[in-house]
C-alpha cells in the first residue's frame, strides 16, 4: 500500500486495539502517543460543547443589551431636569426636541425669546451649491447681455435673436438643475413642516408658552395663513417674520379679528401679503411694517398707510419694477420713519406726512418732491447710477441722461438737519446746477463713496445752499481707477463766506494736487474752521441705523516726513489757517 506518516501510523494502530485492552506496555510508540493523543480530543470536544451550549443564553443576552440601548432614558428623567436641559439648549435645538415624544411637546421652554425656524438649515450642502451655480449662471447671461454688444445692436431683429439665443444656453444649464433643486425642496419641506406644527400646532392640552419674537423662512405651502394664525393668536409673538421664497400669494388673515389678546407689535413680510381691501384689524395696532419683494406693492402700501394709523416705522426692499410713483399723502398718519430700499421707485411725492422724521431712500436714482414734512430731519440718499435703463419688462438701454442736483430737493424746502448722501458710478452723472431750494437748517452734510474721476463742482453747489452747516464730511472712492483730470475744477464762481462751519474731514485723502485744493477752497470760504482731518480710509453703512447713519473705517498710512510737511505747507499757504489744527494721518 501506500507510504503513512508516523501520526497516521500511531491513530492506526491505537484503533485497532480491542476494546477495554490498554496498550501494550512494551510499545514505545504507544506510551509515547496516547496521552498527547487524547489530551488534544478532549480540548476539542470541550470546545465543542462551550460553543454549543450557552448560545441560547448568549442569545438572551444580546436581547437585553439592545432592548437597554434602544431605552428613551432621558424622557425617564425628573421635569425638573429636562427643563434644565431645555434652557442650556439654544433655540432651534430646542424647537427640534419638540418631535421627539409627548413629553419633550409639554416641556415649557422658559430661556428662549427669539426663535428663528429656517428651512435652509435642513437643505444639504449639496442644494446650496447647485443653487449657487444657477444663480451664477443667471447673472452671467445678465452681465453678458448688458456689457457685452446686445445693446449695441441697432437692427431689433438681430438684436431680439441674439437675446433669445443666450436665453436658450442659459435655460438649457438651469433646465438641468431644476428637478434636483426642487427634489431636496420637497424632501426638506416634509421635515420642516413636521417640525414647524410640532412647535406652533401642539394639542390643546399643552402648556401655553410665550416667547417675543419668531422667524419663519420657507417654501410657499398652504396652511402658512394656519402658521400665521397660531404664532400670533395663540402663542402671542410681538414680532413676526415671514419670507416665502417663491412667488407672491395672497391670504386673508380676518380670523385674528376675534382674538382678544394680539400683542403683535412688528411684522415682516416678504412674498406674502393679505387681500385687496382694507387690511385686518390687528394690522392697526402695528406700530413697525416691513414688506419685502412681492409684499411691498403699491396698492398694498396704501392700504397699510391709510388704515394703520399707530403705524410708526414702514420699510420697503426689493420692491417690483412700477413705473408709477409713489405718493405719501396721508395727514393722519403717524409715520416717523420712512425706508425704501432698492424698489426701483423713480419719483416719490412726500406730500403729507406731518410726523416724519426720517427718510431713506436706496437704490436708482430717484426724483424727490417734498410737501408738508415740517418734522423731517434726517435724510440719507444712496443712489447707484448703472448707466442703463428700463424700456420694457426685461428690457435696458444705455442711460445717457444726466441728474442735476435739483431733482433730489424740488418742491418745499424740507427742514433737514442732516444729510448723508452716496452718488455711486462709473462716469459723471450729476449736472453742476444751482440748486433753487435753501437748506438753512442744515448742520451736518456727508458726501461718500465719490467716484476719483468726478468733477468736485458739484460738491461746492451744494455746500453753498447750505449757509449754516457746521460739519462737513467728504469721501473720495480711490478704490476706482483714477483720471488725469480726476477733480478738477474748471468752473470758478463766487464762494459765499460760512461762518457757522466748524469741521471738515475728507476720507480717501492721499495728497495729490486736486485734492489739496479742494481742501483749501473750502478753508478759505469758512474762517472759523475749527478742526481739517484728513484720513486714509473709507466708509460703510452703520449697522445699528441701518440705511441712515455711515461709520468712518480709517487706514493707518505712514506719511514720509517730507511728503507731510509738502502738505501742510501747501495747505496753510494763502489760507492763513494754524497748522496745529490740521490732522493728516
Amino acid at each position: 500500500g501506500p507510504p503513512t506518516t508516523r501520526k497516521q501510523s500511531q491513530i492506526h494502530r491505537c484503533c485497532l486495539l480491542p476494546a477495554g485492552q490498554p496498550p501494550l506496555l512494551g510499545d514505545p510508540m504507544a506510551m509515547d502517543t496516547s496521552p498527547r493523543l487524547y489530551r488534544r480530543l478532549r480540548k476539542a470536544s470541550d470546545i465543542s460543547i462551550a460553543t454549543t451550549a450557552p448560545s441560547s443564553s448568549k442569545r438572551m443576552r444580546t436581547k437585553e443589551e439592545h432592548s437597554s440601548c434602544c431605552e428613551d432614558k432621558i424622557s425617564s428623567l425628573p421635569e425638573e431636569i429636562l427643563i434644565m436641559i431645555l434652557d442650556k439648549l439654544d433655540a432651534r435645538t430646542t424647537v427640534t426636541t419638540t418631535i421627539l415624544s409627548k413629553r419633550w411637546l409639554d416641556l415649557p421652554r422658559r430661556s428662549h425669546t427669539f426663535y428663528d425656524l429656517s428651512i435652509y438649515d435642513i437643505l444639504p450642502p449639496r442644494y446650496h451649491r447647485l443653487k449657487k451655480i444657477a444663480v451664477e449662471t443667471k447673472a452671467s447671461y445678465e452681465v453678458v447681455k448688458r456689457t457685452q454688444n446686445l445693446t449695441d445692436i441697432c437692427d431689433k431683429y438681430d438684436r431680439y435673436n441674439a437675446i433669445k439665443d443666450r436665453s436658450e444656453q442659459w435655460m438649457r444649464k438651469v433646465r438641468l438643475l431644476t428637478p434636483i433643486l426642487q427634489r431636496y425642496e420637497r424632501l426638506a419641506m416634509r421635515c420642516y413642516v413636521k417640525r414647524v406644527n410640532a412647535f406652533l400646532l401642539p394639542p390643546d392640552n399643552v402648556q401655553r408658552r410665550s416667547f417675543q419674537k419668531l422667524r419663519l423662512q420657507t417654501f410657499w405651502r398652504p396652511g402658512l395663513d394656519e402658521w400665521f394664525t397660531a404664532a400670533v393668536g395663540r402663542w402671542g409673538v410681538e414680532d413676526l417674520e415671514i419670507v416665502v421664497e417663491s412667488p407672491c400669494k395672497q391670504f386673508g388673515f380676518y380670523p385674528l379679528n376675534r382674538c382678544q389678546n394680539v400683542r403683535l407689535k412688528r411684522l415682516l413680510l416678504s412674498n406674502f401679503c393679505h387681500y385687496y381691501g382694507t387690511p385686518p384689524l390687528f394690522f392697526q395696532r402695528l406700530t413697525t411694517i416691513t414688506l419685502c419683494k412681492g409684499s411691498s406693492r403699491p396698492h398694498l402700501v396704501y392700504d397699510i398707510l391709510r388704515d394703520c394709523l399707530q403705524l410708526v416705522d414702514l420699510r420697503l426692499r426689493d420692491g417690483p419694477y412700477s413705473r408709477a410713483p409713489l405718493h405719501v399723502n396721508f395727514p393722519n398718519s403717524r409715520l416717523k420713519n420712512l425706508q425704501v430700499d432698492n424698489c426701483d421707485i423713480f419719483k416719490i411725492y412726500l406730500t403729507s406726512v406731518p410726523c416724519l422724521e426720517t427718510f431713506a431712500c436706496r437704490g436708482q436714482p430717484t426724483k424727490l418732491r417734498y410737501g408738508e414734512v415740517p418734522r423731517l430731519r434726517h435724510v440719507s440718499l444712496n443712489f447707484l447710477e448703472t448707466g442703463y435703463a428700463y424700456t420694457g419688462e426685461h428690457d435696458l438701454v444705455p442711460r445717457k441722461n444726466t441728474h442735476s442736483l435739483s431733482k433730489f430737493f424740488k418742491g418745499v424746502p424740507p427742514p433737514v438737519e442732516e444729510l448723508f448722501l452716496q452718488l455711486r458710478g462709473h462716469q459723471m452723472w450729476m449736472k453742476p446746477t444751482a440748486i433753487i431750494s435753501r437748506l438753512n437748517n442744515l448742520k451736518k452734510l456727508f458726501i461718500a463713496n465719490v467716484p476719483m474721476d468726478w468733477d468736485t463742482f458739484w460738491i461746492f453747489t451744494l455746500f453753498a445752499a447750505a449757509p449754516y452747516l457746521q460739519s462737513l464730511h467728504v469721501h473720495f472712492d480711490n478704490n476706482l481707477e483714477k483720471v488725469s483730470a480726476a477733480g478738477s475744477l474748471d468752473v470758478q464762481v463766487e464762494q459765499p463766506q460760512h461762518h457757522h462751519l466748524r469741521e471738515l474731514v475728507v476720507i480717501g485723502f492721499d495728497g495729490v494736487a486736486w485734492q489739496t485744493g479742494f481742501v483749501k477752497r473750502i478753508m478759505r470760504a469758512s474762517r472759523r474752521l475749527g478742526r481739517v482731518h484728513l484720513l486714509d480710509g473709507h466708509v460703510v453703512e452703520d449697522e445699528e441705523q441701518e440705511l441712515v447713519g455711515l461709520e468712518i473705517l480709517p487706514h493707518r498710512r505712514e506719511w514720509h516726513e517730507c511728503e507731510r510737511l509738502e502738505v501742510l505747507e501747501e495747505l496753510t499757504d494763502g489760507t492763513g489757517f494754524p497748522v496745529h489744527k490740521i490732522v493728516l494721518e
